[in-house]
């Protein structure tokens, strides 16, 4: 074996055996929204204009790397929504971003209260001509497989709430 080799293998194997520095464990800043991970989360939302269902379902997982919560939405059996959950360390706060089968992209941050049931979601939707919007949301927990989901929009500077549906785990 040559020097250079050699040199190269103890680098790795030392590199190998020290602990990582100062690195929280893979989901520890996450875990307030882990609950949220595991089996598809479904709806049928019923539109008081016309009585039509849309069928929702959100897959929700740990990404391969473990610093990301991805979700797939599908509507009707169709994919709408495509996203992920992190932790933005220069912010301090888990961000999500997300895309749609129209063309928005949605980035926004999430912050769960202190006891774990609700999480308080606020966010700006690009639209593809352009024009943005703000809008919040909570998810409040309805034990561990279930969840309330509430959109609130502002209307003449107040927020008023927009629809609410319950999510359920399959």
């Amino acid at each position: 074996m040559t020097i250079r080799p050699c040199c190269l293998l103890l680098v790795v194997a030392f590199s190998l055996a020290l602990p990582a520095q100062s690195k929280p464990a893979a989901d520890s800043s996450l875990a307030p929204i882990a609950w949220l991970v595991g089996g598809a989360w479904t709806s049928d939302v019923k539109d008081p204009s016309d009585n039509s269902v849309t069928h929702v379902e959100n897959r929700i997982r740990w990404a391969p790397n473990k610093q990301a919560i991805e979700f797939n939405t599908d509507f009707n059996g169709q994919p709408h929504y495509n996203g992920f959950y992190a932790w933005n360390p220069a912010a301090k706060t888990i961000a999500f971003y997300y895309t749609n089968s129209g063309g928005e992209l949605t980035i926004g941050t999430a912050t769960p209260d202190p006891d774990g049931k609700t999480l308080h979601q606020e966010f700006d939707i690009m639209h593809p001509d352009g024009k943005t919007g703000h809008v919040r949301s909570t998810l409040v927990r309805d034990g561990d497989n279930a969840y309330w989901f509430t959109v609130f929009m502002q209307k003449d500077g107040n927020w008023a709430q927009v629809f609410k549906i319950r999510y359920e785990r399959k």
